[in-house]
Parts: structure tokens; C-alpha cells; sequence
């Protein structure tokens, strides 16, 4: 399928991604639609552009999350030095090596990172609720799980933007992996506790590495670059 830099918007979508695609517009100041002759033109150019950039804030601070976490937390517990839990998306790869992930197809990697991030909205939501609970948790890690979780979903909204342009058609949301993690997160334990949220930012950091590289990728492809 040939790709188009600029697509006709249709008003139905438009009315549904408002409420979703407000953070999504917030990443840059130029708007989601370009007007020409009265008709409102999505640029995938931009979008794309968007979504990387987003994916960047992301990741920077899921890194910044996780190192006040340590610091307050898991260096004084070790909690390091406990058997780590397999994150609930590991399944969900970008194919190895980098070469083979050069390959795939844009849409492939795109249905990838969705799934990334739809497989997170609950485990961020209860990151960010359950958070405050904690005893003498900094101000600063309250503000990044509630960033984190208000653009993880300004993203997901976005990529399944870009999808309804890339795609032939709707082919549906595949089955993203179920998170487990509750239980522990909710423990009564202390211990338990810092545990099992030291675990959850530390996968939610892995996520987020593999959602910008997914993203990157895609925006290489699709955009012809050279040196991806």
C-alpha cells in the first residue's frame, strides 16, 4: 500500500478521538489537521513525528521514575538483590537482531507498540493511584506516574491514529498480555509492597525502551530515511 503524506480527514473520527487525542496535540504546536480549501488534511509526517517525540518524554522519565524510586526505596531495602518478576509484556518484542526489527513492516511494528501500550493502562492507573499510599514518597514520583499514565494514553490514542491511515483496513485489536500484579501491589506487607512497585517501574521503563526504538523504526521506514 502506498503511503500518503496527507489523508482526508473524516468528521465521525474526528468526533471520536477529541477526548482521547488532547495530550496527543499537546506534544507540538502545529495542529493534528492542516486546512486547505475549507477540508481538514491529517499530515502522517507530523503525527509520526509526534509519536516519537512522546515515546521520548516517555521513556526519559519511566528512567527518572525509577532511579528516585531506587534511591529512596530499593537501595535502603535491597530490594534489588530479590528475584526479580518477568514483566507482563515480555512476550511483546521487537524482532532480533535490529536488522530483522529494520525489515518488519511498519504496520507490524505499529500494532506492536499498541498493544505495548494498551497492555499498561491499567498497571499505570494503579502505579499512580496506589503511589501516594506509600510512606514518605517524594512529590516528584507522584507527578511522573501520573505523566507517565496521561501519556501513555495520549500515545495509544495517537498510534491507533496512525493506524486507521496506514492500514488497508481495521483489522482489530489483537489480545494484549493480561498484568497480574495486583495482589502484591495491594499487599498488606511493606516489604511486599516496595517489591512488587520497584518491579513495576522497572518494567515500565523496559516498556517504554521498547515503544520509542518500535516508533523510531517505524518513522524511519515509513519516511524513507536514510541511516535507520
Amino acid at each position: 500500500m502506498q503511503l500518503s503524506l496527507t489523508h482526508p480527514c473524516l468528521c465521525p473520527l474526528l468526533l471520536l478521538l477529541m477526548s482521547n487525542l488532547l495530550l496527543w496535540e499537546e506534544v507540538a504546536s502545529v495542529p493534528i489537521c492542516l486546512m486547505r480549501n475549507g477540508r481538514c488534511f491529517a499530515s502522517l509526517e507530523e503525527m509520526i513525528g509526534r509519536a516519537v517525540s512522546l515515546s521520548e518524554q516517555i521513556n526519559k522519565e519511566a528512567f527518572e521514575m525509577f532511579t528516585e524510586f531506587d534511591n529512596q526505596y530499593a537501595q535502603r531495602q535491597q530490594l534489588i538483590n530479590k528475584n526479580l518478576k518477568k514483566c507482563h509484556t515480555s512476550s511483546l518484542d521487537l524482532p532480533k537482531p535490529r536488522s530483522k526489527a529494520l525489515k518488519t513492516h511498519p504496520v507490524i511494528l505499529l500494532k506492536l507498540v499498541e498493544n505495548l501500550l494498551d497492555a499498561w493502562k491499567v498497571p499505570l492507573y494503579y502505579l499512580s493511584r496506589e503511589m501516594p499510599t506509600l510512606k514518605d514518597v517524594p512529590t516528584t514520583l507522584l507527578s511522573k506516574a501520573r505523566e507517565i499514565e496521561k501519556k501513555n494514553a495520549g500515545l495509544l490514542a495517537g498510534v491507533r491514529s496512525i493506524l486507521s491511515q496506514v492500514q488497508s483496513k481495521d483489522e482489530g485489536n489483537e489480545k494484549y498480555p493480561a498484568w497480574s500484579g495486583l495482589v502484591s501491589l495491594l499487599s498488606d506487607r511493606e516489604e511486599e509492597r516496595h517489591f512488587a512497585f520497584y518491579n513495576l517501574i522497572r518494567c515500565a521503563g523496559k516498556n517504554a525502551q521498547k515503544v520509542e526504538m518500535s516508533l523510531k523504526i517505524v518513522k524511519c521506514k515509513i519516511l524513507k530515511q536514510k541511516d535507520c
